[in-house]
């Protein structure tokens, strides 16, 4: 972290300086002249400046930072009686000010505010990234539906309430919610309830002052303010503690909150999506879950269905992820049909997150020849197939003298018997595969070029366009 300080006052200057060397990387500056050349000269994280200073003000130093290091965080220092100037600061863009003479705790907590808020900015901008990335995958009815609700709400400040089994896409829904309403400038910000301890969740949740509690050695923002004018989507609902579940209930109702060991009231300005897994309704019976708050988050409810009663979407998933993770890892990685058959067979009970972790270890261990087939998929997706297979050679069995010879028979000349053999087994092969040569070669066990050989021995074109 880099800091310039600007000051004309050299004894201030160098205390300032002084106090702040030991934890960033400091450079000073004796006017906004001065400083200008250091800033066009390298980056800042921040900048302190005086308000009035010779040859160039704190003022038009600000006018200036904003046009060639925009980047930069910019605390004013003014006297008592300049407050005007302090808020004139902020209107043209100052990031904060500290009142002269400076108390160092305050300028401390006024720099840490700063990093913190960077800190949560990258942050925005890494999830709005991947959110870019992130969309409804498939074509069923249920799919088409989600889109429609997720345009009607989109525009609405009302609670939603999301349920479902885990895995299957309730963060993505309430993310495409935050990025098709009016609040998507604003910060979408996301906490797991279930994966915090009891100690640590207000504090994440609703921030606290200096001093609340052990360790509380600055002042936290919490996730309600980081997404004021946005949305904040709070995962697992269910899991919430139930003195914080009261909590919540008056952020709900009187729109309000105080940080943990903090007295002052902060407006909640956040839209909130909840989700669960959990039955709810059964858990307010067993009174694990408050009833208020219960219907107070259920003002707009969606179930999302697991993926194995939508099976329809899996291959388009299953071309989307594979797509998306070869180009994002850079590996070139080929899916062979009879593997995108096998993997479009299976359940997923993990839902969409386990079908997603699949197709990325997949990719990460594509083979040398970079062809994924069916033997290097997981055991339980080869186990599922293979039990569909006895099916399907049971059904087959009571014909198969009819297409492969029972036995040889005295006579019989061996080359030909086998040749019988090879023969029909292609033709099953074509059969299983719908007359797809890719297809039937893969579950042969052949290249392409030796079914194709195969094929013109037995002069199987001719049978297969009959």
């Amino acid at each position: 972290m880099r800091i310039l300080i600007v000051d004309d006052e050299g004894g201030l200057r160098n205390t300032l300086n002084e106090f702040l060397r030991d934890r960033f990387e400091t450079f000073v500056a004796e006017d906004g002249l001065q400083a200008l050349s250091l800033i066009l000269d390298k980056s800042f994280d921040i900048i302190i400046s005086d308000l009035k200073m010779p040859k160039m003000d704190g003022l038009e130093l600000l006018a200036k930072v904003r046009e060639v290091s925009p980047l930069s965080s910019f605390i004013l220092m003014t006297a008592h009686g300049s407050i005007d100037g302090a808020v004139k600061a902020i209107q043209d863009g100052a990031d904060d000010y500290v009142s002269k003479p400076v108390e160092f705790t305050e300028l401390d907590h006024r720099i840490n505010r700063i990093i913190q808020l960077r800190a949560w900015q990258n942050q925005k901008t890494l999830a709005e990234h991947y959110s870019k990335k992130t969309n409804l995958i498939g074509q069923s009815q249920f799919i088409v539906g989600v889109k429609k609700f997720i345009t009607q709400v989109a525009n609405v400040p009302s609670p939603v309430l999301l349920l479902g089994p885990s895995g299957t896409g309730k963060e993505v829904v309430a993310k495409s919610i935050h990025e098709n309403g009016s609040a998507k400038e604003n910060s979408f910000v996301a906490i797991n309830c279930a994966s915090l301890s009891e100690n640590l969740i207000e504090s994440e949740l609703f921030g606290h002052e200096k001093g609340a509690f052990t360790g509380a050695t600055n002042t936290k923002i919490g996730k309600f303010e980081i997404a004021a004018g946005g949305t904040i989507f709070l995962d697992e609902i269910g899991e919430l503690p139930m003195h914080l579940q009261a909590k919540l209930l008056r952020v709900l109702q009187e729109k309000e909150f105080c940080r943990v060991g903090g007295a002052r009231q902060i407006k909640s300005q956040a839209r909130v999506i909840a989700a669960t897994h959990r039955d709810l309704k059964e858990w307010v019976t067993q009174g694990l879950f408050r009833e208020d708050l219960y219907f107070r988050l259920n003002v707009i409810q969606y179930d999302m269905l697991p993926l194995n009663q939508r099976k329809d979407d899996i291959s388009d998933l299953i071309q989307h992820y594979w797509s998306s993770i070869s180009e994002e890892l850079g590996i070139k990685s080929l899916l062979s049909p009879m593997a995108k058959a096998a993997l479009e067979n299976y359940d997923y009970p993990g839902n969409v997150r386990e079908l997603k972790n699949i197709v990325e270890r997949l990719i990460v261990l594509t083979p040398e020849n970079g062809r994924v087939d069916v033997m290097h998929l997981p055991k339980e997706i080869i186990n599922k197939n293979s039990n569909s297979k006895v099916q399907e050679k049971s059904t087959v069995a009571k014909d198969e003298s009819t297409i492969i010879p029972a036995e040889w028979k005295p006579g019989m000349a061996l080359e030909k018997y086998l040749d019988s053999i090879e023969h029909n087994i292609i033709q099953k092969a074509f059969e299983l595969s719908a007359q797809n040569q890719v297809q039937a070669a893969d579950l042969l066990g052949l290249s392409r070029g030796t079914l194709q050989y195969k094929i013109k021995k037995y002069d199987l074109a001719k049978k297969k366009s009959a």
